[in-house]
């Protein structure tokens, strides 16, 4: 049997709880659901679909001056050949060397083709994926819409050519972007 005692009349300061800390006033979070954003917090710029939206697409429309309808479809074509003549609609994959740059809302997309051989690109959200086939290697070093002179260099120096930047086709649903366009493609 075991029997304990206090020897003298203090509390032994060993065994003794902590007095609980003052009690604060408590703050009530309100329970309201917060109204939707009505627009993307970081913004999407005019004419690109929300969510949907590539960067890189938007970057190279702002920095053209472009600003599509917001809701509407559109589409940008630029068609360079390596001939000292209008890029012609009709081409051979396998036979010609053309580059063409197809840009839209949500991607754009890459297509070479020099001698037998043809790469087919499109670029979502700074990702380029074949859409067929990457015979010229080039998925891996797409860069950027707004950064496209770099790739187009590097291919005339690769494959000894040169792009007819002044002959370019251009086909564009934005009105009045033509020359907008064709100045850029000519900085290429």
């Amino acid at each position: 049997m075991v029997v304990f005692a206090l020897v003298s009349g203090e509390d032994d300061k060993r065994f003794r709880r902590p007095s609980p800390a003052p009690t604060l006033p408590r703050t009530v979070t309100p329970q309201k659901d917060p109204a939707p954003p009505t627009q993307h917090p970081i913004g999407t710029p005019r004419g690109m679909a929300p969510l949907a939206a590539n960067p890189s697409v938007a970057a190279w429309l702002t920095a053209r001056g472009l600003f599509p309808a917001t809701g509407k479809a559109w589409r940008v074509t630029i068609a360079l050949d390596v001939v000292d003549r209008p890029a012609p609609p009709m081409f051979s994959r396998f036979a010609d060397t053309r580059l063409h740059i197809v840009i839209q809302s949500a991607q754009w997309e890459l297509m070479f083709c020099h001698g037998d051989r043809v790469s087919t690109l499109v670029v979502a959200n700074g990702v380029a994926t074949a859409r067929d086939r990457d015979e010229h290697r080039l998925a891996g070093v797409v860069p950027a819409l707004p950064r496209i002179g770099a790739l187009v260099r590097e291919l005339e120096h690769r494959y000894g050519i040169f792009f007819q930047r002044h002959h370019a086709g251009i086909e564009s649903d934005l009105p009045g972007s033509e020359p907008i366009i064709r100045a850029w493609v000519s900085s290429l």
